[in-house]
């Protein structure tokens, strides 16, 4: 198994940045971390351990300072109630984002992977609705489904992705309901879906984490 490298914080293109490279820089695969309401580029840390050292993980700060401190991707607390349409200004500009790590550190033009936690995990889903040729994997951790538009159908490359949902059936802050409906949206849409939830709050299991690991394993690719 290759050595883990550290993770840095930089300042990148008016980003703030916590970026990990892959053990093997030649490596071409990008975990994109996307923190929820008050994170910031720190917040999604813990779920590093999740996740292979074959990965280059990026995890940005949100563009919107929060009332309680931290940041967010969109004016709402926490975006329980936003519409896709709210998700895609944040979306485009992460795009964007990729776009220059993978020019200015030479990685190649692949499908990336996505985790997102809470309204990150919204942002991953719009993200993923937007851009679908552009994901292969991504995990909705603890998150909702913005609302859409009653006549809206997922773009047809939408299918080829595979999902992770998890969710604690005591979170107060974004009801499990939510989890399920993401799961329903994705059954739909004839997407791979995994779901794993467990009787906690607004955060993830240990059994969840298990199975988080499981989904971005190596032999999983």
């Amino acid at each position: 198994m290759n050595e883990v490298t550290e993770s840095e914080i930089i300042l990148y293109q008016q980003w703030v940045l916590r970026i990990r490279p892959a053990a093997d820089q030649q490596s071409a695969r990008i975990l994109l971390m996307i923190h929820g309401w008050t994170g910031d580029e720190n917040s999604m840390q813990i779920f590093q351990r999740a996740v292979s050292s074959e990965y280059w993980i990026i995890a940005p700060r949100g563009w919107i300072s929060t009332p309680e401190g931290g940041y967010g991707w969109i004016g709402h607390r926490p975006g329980r109630e936003a519409t896709l349409q709210a998700f895609i200004e944040p979306a485009q500009a992460l795009n964007q984002l990729l776009r220059l790590i993978r020019r200015d550190y030479s990685l190649p033009d692949q499908p990336i992977d996505l985790m997102g936690f809470s309204q990150g995990a919204a942002l991953a889903l719009a993200y993923c609705l937007q851009y679908p040729a552009q994901v292969h994997k991504a995990a909705v951790l603890s998150g909702f489904l913005p609302f859409l538009p009653d006549d809206y159908q997922p773009p047809e490359d939408f299918a080829k992705i595979a999902f992770f949902v998890a969710h604690g059936s005591q979170d107060d802050i974004v009801p499990v309901q939510r989890a399920y409906e993401v799961v329903q949206f994705l059954k739909k849409a004839n997407a791979t879906v995994q779901f794993c939830h467990s009787p906690v709050g607004h955060r993830i299991s240990s059994a969840c984490f298990r199975e988080l690991n499981h989904f971005f394993a190596p032999q999983r690719r």
